[in-house]
């Protein structure tokens, strides 16, 4: 992968395609992936979302004995990404670059960072991660790592985040694992290549229900999931296979396993719904060499959910399901095995690779595809004039739709994956259905957006990029 021999990776945009801002239906959708080059948007009106930063920090917070310093004014280490620092729980600092820095340079500060970063630590890897000052002032990051690196005797990673090179904030997962194949991970020659299948997951990945699916299915793996450990990371390397739980999060390590180091990368979907876990554990299996067991403690956990499922059923419901692109097929699939009908997907962004799920999407019942990742008057607006009786998404998001007068499940503290993730995930429909109380309430305060806004079309601010 040429990629590694440069200072960043290529941004989703150029090297998938990937678009941020869409309204249409899947059928158009995928059309328009499959040309060479899709048509870029952009918005005249936007509202905060996660950006490249955000994503960097998410992923590098989990990843286990590191420290990261964030070289940054205060303000960039301030609200969301303080959250996201948090529930990593690796330690971090800041250098509080002040207006002279941002001028001047702040070389000295990021090297006193370092230093007290490892005095107080002793971590097993330091990680610098620059911030749109620093794409500005052009501080000399490189030569600091090395420096310390050589004094300290640990690795001292640069991870170049910009904030604005990208409109995909998952574009910060690829420069955290880019910088982890570039200065950390290397192969060793004389190494016994290990028998199991990578698990790869990035951020916010809960492990529990797949590992007990992976455990039953006779399957032996290589964590690289949850709380990543960096001998994990290293063992990687001489994998038989690699499989995701998320694939478009951790895509970029995926691909640079397979094209550096021969490690295949299974493309299976996310292991969600009965049919999506089934799928995921015989990919893993065949490559681990366990295909037998995995097909009886399929049977045996698909036969337990059945009998459970029958009371959950979502019949004829009319849905729309608002996530990232994995998890948003996933769950769609599992809403039609309930016996939903899923009237529109809403996506963070999508690119060549979801091009052959929406192409089966758009065989079956040709839902609507938004694309629209935050931005909360757009999708007040689409659930205004759609109207549909549930609304599956994350917490933030799910708000609006309650106040919309929608019924509205959060999945962020739910294990979505494998055979457990069904078990949770119908009883959670089931009863925001059940219970409309809260959205009846929230919506009698009215909307935050004015009607004269909410008459407009829900991509009313997105024109097409003029070259």
């Amino acid at each position: 992968m040429n990629e590694i021999r440069q200072r960043l990776p290529r941004t989703r945009e150029k090297r998938r395609g990937a678009l941020t801002a869409y309204y249409g239906d899947c059928a158009a959708l995928a059309d328009e992936l499959e040309q060479e080059e899709p048509r870029q948007r952009i918005r005249t009106y936007s509202e905060t979302d996660a950006d490249e930063v955000t994503f960097a920090i998410r992923l590098l917070g989990r990843i286990r004995g590191s420290v990261t310093i964030i070289h940054s004014p205060p303000g960039c280490g301030a609200i969301k990404l303080e959250d996201e620092l948090k529930a990593g729980g690796s330690p971090w600092l800041i250098t509080n670059i002040e207006e002279n820095d941002s001028i001047l340079g702040a070389d000295d500060k990021l090297r006193e960072a370092v230093d007290l970063a490892y005095r107080t630590w002793r971590p097993e890897i330091i990680f610098i991660l620059t911030t749109p000052v620093v794409a500005i002032n052009n501080d000399d990051i490189l030569s600091a790592a090395t420096e310390k690196e050589d004094l300290y005797n640990i690795p001292v990673v640069p991870v170049f985040a910009a904030g604005f090179r990208s409109r995909t904030a998952v574009y910060g997962y690829d420069l955290v694992f880019h910088a982890l194949a570039k200065y950390v991970l290397k192969g060793d020659p004389g190494a016994s290549p290990i028998p199991a299948v990578n698990l790869i997951g990035a951020a916010e990945t809960r492990t529990g229900n797949i590992i007990k699916d992976l455990n039953g299915a006779g399957v032996s793996y290589n964590n690289v999931l949850g709380s990543i450990s960096i001998s994990a990371l290293q063992q990687s390397l001489g994998a038989s296979a690699s499989i995701a739980i998320d694939q478009d999060d951790a895509r970029f390590l995926l691909e640079w396993l397979e094209a550096a180091h021969g490690v295949v990368h299974l493309e299976e979907t996310a292991p969600i719904g009965l049919a999506g876990t089934e799928r995921w554990l015989l990919a893993a299996a065949g490559a681990g060499g366990s295909t037998g067991q995995a097909r009886a403690y399929i049977e045996e956990e698909k036969a337990a959910a059945a009998q459970a499922l029958e009371r959950q059923r979502l019949d004829g419901v009319s849905v729309i399901v608002d996530l990232p692109p994995e998890q948003a097929f996933g769950i769609a699939e599992f809403v039609e095995e309930l016996g939903g009908v899923v009237v529109a997907l809403s996506l963070t962004h999508a690119d060549i690779s979801h091009g052959p799920r929406l192409r089966e999407w758009a065989s079956r019942s040709n839902p609507q595809v938004y694309i629209q990742p935050g931005q909360p008057f757009e999708k007040t607006n689409a659930l205004g004039k759609l109207k549909p009786a549930l609304y599956i998404g994350k917490g933030e998001a799910a708000v609006w739709a309650a106040r919309a007068g929608i019924a509205a499940a959060a999945v962020d503290s739910v294990d979505l994956y494998g055979f457990g993730g069904v078990q949770e995930l119908a009883p959670l429909f089931a009863k925001a259905l059940r219970n409309s109380a809260l959205s009846r309430y929230l919506s009698a305060g009215g909307s935050s957006y004015r009607a004269g806004w909410l008459s407009k079309s829900a991509n009313w601010h997105i024109k097409q990029e003029v070259k």
